[in-house]
Formats: C-alpha cells, sequence, structure tokens
C-alpha cells in the first residue's frame, strides 16, 4: 500500500502532502506527540521507497534527524514541534557538521548565550521553520533551537537534486529558553540512526538499479541480439546482483544494531556503512555503464539514483572515516 501511494509521488509540496496522507511523518514518534510509538527503522521503508524513485524530499532531515532528536530532549519544544511534524506542518533541519576552520562554539553571557561560527552541508535548512544547531562549549557540546531568520546561510543544490546550506553564525544571541538537553551521546545516537537510514535507502536504489538495468539489457541489441545474451554481460549483471544482496544485508545489519550499546552499534553501523560504499559504486558505475549514454540522460531514472548513491557513499561520514571507526 506504501509503494502504490509513493509511485504517485512527486517532488516539493505535493510530495509533502502526500506523506501527510500516508500517515508516516509521525511513525517513530511517542504516542503522548502524536506519533505511533514505533522505532526509527520503522520509518526506514519510507526513505526506501522515496530512494528508489529518486524523489529528493527532507524526510530524513525532518523526522529521523530533528524529530528523534527534539523528542530525546523532551519539554517545551517537543510538544511543540512534534505534533506540528506529525501534521506535516513543519519542517526541520539539523546543523552538526562544524567548518573546521570555524567551528561553532557557544558562549554563555549573563542572559543567554552568543554563538559564532559556521555550519556545513545542513540539507533543507533553507527550507526549514526551525533548525537545532550543535555548539561546542569548552569540553562540551550544547544544543540550540533556532529560526532560520536569525541565521545567515547561503543554500545551493546538490547533485542528488536537494537543497543544502552553508550556516554563518557572527555572534548569534541565543536565550536560554533556545536550549535543547541534549548531549554528544545524543547526538551520536541520532547520526548512527541518520547513517542506518541511507543505507537502507541505498540497498533499495541498488536493488531497483539491477532489475533496470537486466531490463534494459535485455531491450537493447548489438550484431542484431540483446545484450543481455552476451556472456560477459550476464557475469555483470550476476555481479551486480550479488553486490546489492550483499548491501541489503548490511542495511539490515545497521538497523538492528540501533537497539545495540554504544559501542556495538557504532562498529556494526560502520562495518556496513563500508560494506554499502563499496557496492554503491560498483553497481551504480555497472548500471551506467550497460546503459551506455542513455545512463547520464535524464529520461531514466539510472543518473538520478547513480548521483543519490553517490551523496550517500559520503553522506554521514565516508567509508575511510567509518574504517577507521571499525578498526579503533
Amino acid at each position: 500500500m506504501l509503494s502504490a501511494r509513493f509511485d504517485r509521488l512527486k517532488d516539493g509540496e505535493d510530495g509533502w502532502k502526500m506523506l501527510v496522507d500516508a500517515g508516516v511523518l509521525a511513525i517513530p514518534f511517542d504516542e503522548n506527540y502524536g506519533g505511533m510509538g514505533l522505532g526509527p527503522q520503522d520509518a526506514f521503508p519510507v526513505l526506501e521507497a522515496l530512494g528508489e524513485r529518486a524523489i529528493a524530499l527532507p524526510y530524513l532531515e525532518t523526522v529521523l534527524l530533528s524529530g528523534l532528536l527534539l523528542q530525546k530532549a523532551g519539554g517545551e519544544h517537543a510538544g511543540h514541534w512534534l505534533p506540528l511534524i506529525g501534521s506535516g506542518n513543519a519542517r526541520l533541519a539539523a546543523a552538526w557538521i562544524d567548518d573546521e576552520a570555524s567551528p561553532v562554539t557557544a558562549i554563555r553571557t549573563g542572559d543567554g548565550w552568543r554563538l559564532t561560527g559556521r555550519k556545513l552541508l545542513s540539507v533543507g535548512a533553507a527550507e526549514a521553520d526551525a533548525i537545532i544547531v550543535m555548539a561546542r562549549y569548552n569540553d562540551e557540546i550544547v544544543t540550540f533551537i533556532v529560526p532560520p531568520a536569525q541565521i545567515e546561510m547561503q543554500s545551493y543544490p546538490t547533485i542528488d537534486g536537494r537543497t543544502a546550506a552553508d550556516l554563518q553564525f557572527d555572534d548569534l544571541n541565543a536565550s536560554d529558553s533556545h536550549r535543547l538537553e541534549v548531549d554528544r551521546l545524543m547526538w551520536d545516537e541520532i547520526v548512527d540512526i541518520g547513517t542506518a537510514a541511507v543505507i537502507s535507502e541505498a540497498a533499495a536504489i541498488m536493488a531497483r538499479l539491477v532489475n533496470d538495468t537486466r531490463d534494459y539489457c535485455q531491450q537493447r541489441k548489438q550484431f542484431e541480439a540483446p545484450i543481455a545474451s552476451f556472456q560477459a554481460v550476464q557475469h555483470r549483471l550476476v555481479d551486480m546482483h550479488i553486490a546489492a544482496r550483499q548491501a541489503a544485508a548490511a542495511a539490515n545489519l545497521a538497523a538492528g544494531a540501533l537497539s545495540h550499546d554504544n559501542d556495538a552499534r557504532i562498529k556494526a553501523i560502520s562495518a556496513a556503512k563500508v560494506a554499502t560504499a563499496d557496492a554503491a559504486r560498483f553497481v551504480g558505475q555497472n548500471a551506467v555503464q550497460l546503459h551506455g549514454g542513455m545512463g547520464m540522460t535524464e529520461e531514466l531514472a539510472i543518473s538520478a539514483l547513480f548521483k543519490r548513491l553517490t551523496i550517500i557513499e559520503n553522506e554521514f561520514g565516508s567509508r575511510e572515516d567509518h574504517l577507521v571507526h571499525y578498526m579503533t
């Protein structure tokens, strides 16, 4: 039923309205916030459905990142924003990636806080109703929810059809009422949820790429025969299928690891991200190659799916980052 709805899904407001009609915006929220009380992994099929259809909507950023972070924080902000997110009347974005040359720091003032620095690659920030910002305070992490109008931002399109923004904080004043009770461990858990989510999305994208490439090879002819009849192409398709199945297994590993303790969760998700990055590059590149010139056009979904896989390969940490996490 979910897939049938999403077959009609479009980008933009119409697409978001269909997510509202499908009742999927409040899947992981507690019932006292108007949610379904399910786990974050129960929302992954939504990302899978969006991903395999190359539909760019900020479901991950609004629901699984910002929404779950607010739920962990609790308090008045959670009570205000979570019902709005669940009903489709608000979108939020999270900003946690620092510009290494100018990380966002918080300074305690007499009646509040002052934020200075720069955040990078906040997806959905330009369209958000509020932005959750991580800042450094001495050796600690402090978190604030800030109206976008107070932040200087430079937005830009990403290659996978989304919109990201770099955020500049020039002595932005924030009161204690803007602060969320969120520590570093909570942020780590939310980032792991996001990582597991895009791993599941990537597995769904790869499954579609394998199916679409197989079907195209049965139609495309050379020497008056479908190229799917050539042994070399058959071997390539089999290798793609194996890689996609490995990615699906990695997605199951990552989703299951969300219930583990901190160290076991981090290692399992990092291992899954490394396996997914390898599979994504192999499946994506071979799908484009076997489609020939058609694989780089916008006429087919192959190009958009390949671009999304390219983003996922480095989203929430690169292959090399996660390999280091796993080994240490």
